[in-house]
């Protein structure tokens, strides 16, 4: 049994590591908020993050990190739209030493904390499982499953 985040949402992994930056600000975005009102923005969040590519979103100056913050489409949240350019660098930096967030994360066990150092526990785990790491319920997603017979 593996916990399913939001009503819709389909466990896929990625196909490049545009693909893991997207999902990885999707989850980080929908920490605390409401996650339709993050589906129904997503589009533009892709535009304003340059379709998550983590070369061009590495490169955003506090010029775009402040315009950023006057976009009405977006979430306004300055420690969100940070935590995804600081996302954006690592995973850089993981394609350097691993190839790419793919390689990195087919050798966890040992190396775990680098990647996720940034996202707090819950949503660390939304991201996992959102590109499709096999996750067992805690306690506390268990309960939470028992009353939303749609993640059975």
């Amino acid at each position: 049994m593996v916990a399913v985040p939001m009503p819709g949402w389909k466990a896929v992994p990625p196909k490049d590591d545009h693909g893991y930056l997207d999902l990885m600000s999707r989850a980080i975005f929908s920490a605390g908020l409401n996650w339709r009102m993050i589906e129904k923005k997503w589009p533009h969040f892709r535009k304003a993050f340059r379709d998550f590519s983590p070369e061009k979103v590495a490169r955003l100056s506090e010029r775009d990190i402040r315009a950023l913050m006057q976009d009405s489409a977006i979430v306004r949240n300055e420690k969100k739209i940070r935590a995804t350019v600081e996302n954006a660098k690592t995973i850089l930096d993981l394609a350097k030493e691993h190839g790419s967030v793919k390689g990195y994360i087919q050798g966890f066990g040992k190396r775990e904390g680098k990647l996720l150092e940034a996202l707090q526990y819950a949503t660390a785990r939304v991201f996992l499982w959102s590109i499709g790491f096999p996750l067992t319920p805690n306690e506390e997603e268990k309960r939470w499953m028992k009353g939303h017979p749609e993640h059975d």
